[in-house]
């Protein structure tokens, strides 16, 4: 929703990352606040909303939405990603976040940032024991993802996620977190002009990637209703060869008005949509046509 539907609806709140489309925001008057990095400066220069809302905590966020610690603050949200997860983990375990000396939040949080500035296509060291240590906090988000049951957009189903994340960060920051080993399988479809289509098999498959030298990608899988969900996403807005929100405009010509791609200048997707009805052999041939009307080339 926009940022005046969000106020209208609600008369205290705080919306992460998308929920409202717009820019970060804040109006004392009811108060309502937005989260995001997605919308409005560059997201090279931004940091990602968990950050956002872990130094919003530490500034005095709770206090000014809750003066007597009974105010109720509905928090919205449009899945449980770990850059969501993190941001809740924030606002709820804020006794434990919002102390300043606490090594194990900087360490998880400054990961996810590094990881989510890129949308993941970042070549991380395999062996960095926080990799590890996010890819089994993290697991039940993406077993989520993979088996596609996040497609079916259940509430309930995104919070029981939230709610396990959320204690094992606790694990985590009690010094009781446990290691999964690093899964960076993929399966190459097709590409272009500097950029590969993709299916991720792992939670870690963009490092692959980015070890690779990918620095632009589509990703596909399918939805319960055998549509296609796409993420179309390159390493920063120093990769002019593949602008994502120019070719996604370009592919929402053809695309329905309830299937449309939407994001911010590296990373896009139709998750919130029923999904496309081209596969990926027209999706490539798609980008392919529009790079090649542009002289969109890879240095």
């Amino acid at each position: 929703m926009s940022w005046d539907a969000f106020r209208a609806k609600f008369s205290r709140a705080i919306a992460l990352d998308g929920f409202v489309n717009a820019p970060p925001a804040f109006d004392p008057a009811g108060p309502h606040r937005n989260f995001d990095h997605h919308r409005g400066p560059p997201r090279d220069d931004m940091l990602c909303t968990g950050l956002q809302v872990l130094r919003a905590v530490r500034k005095g966020l709770v206090e000014c939405f809750m003066p007597t610690g009974d105010e109720e603050v509905p928090v919205g949200m449009l899945d449980c990603d770990p850059d969501v997860c993190v941001s809740w983990y924030a606002l709820e375990c804020n006794f434990v976040t919002r102390q300043r000396v606490n090594p194990a939040i900087h360490r998880l949080f400054g990961h996810i940032d590094d990881m989510d500035n890129a949308s993941g296509l970042l070549d991380v060291p395999r062996d960095i024991p926080i990799v590890r240590q996010a890819a089994w906090i993290f697991d039940p988000y993406w077993q989520f993802r993979f088996s596609g049951a996040i497609d079916q957009k259940e509430a309930r189903a995104h919070l029981g996620i939230l709610s396990d994340i959320t204690s094992r960060i606790n694990e985590f920051v009690a010094g009781r977190g446990r290691t999964l080993s690093i899964d960076d399988r993929y399966e190459k479809l097709g590409g272009g002009e500097g950029w590969e289509m993709v299916r991720e098999q792992g939670q870690h498959a963009r490092m692959k990637m980015a070890r690779r030298g990918i620095k632009a990608f589509v990703s596909v899988r399918e939805n319960p209703q055998g549509r296609f969900v796409y993420t179309i996403c390159r390493q920063s807005t120093y990769i002019p060869w593949f602008p994502v929100p120019e070719i996604c405009a370009f592919l929402n010509q053809n695309e329905e008005p309830d299937c449309q791609f939407g994001g911010g200048d590296i990373v896009h997707g139709n998750a919130q949509g029923r999904g496309s009805i081209r596969g990926p052999d027209a999706i490539t041939q798609a980008i392919n046509a529009y790079q090649k009307e542009h002289s969109l080339q890879q240095p």
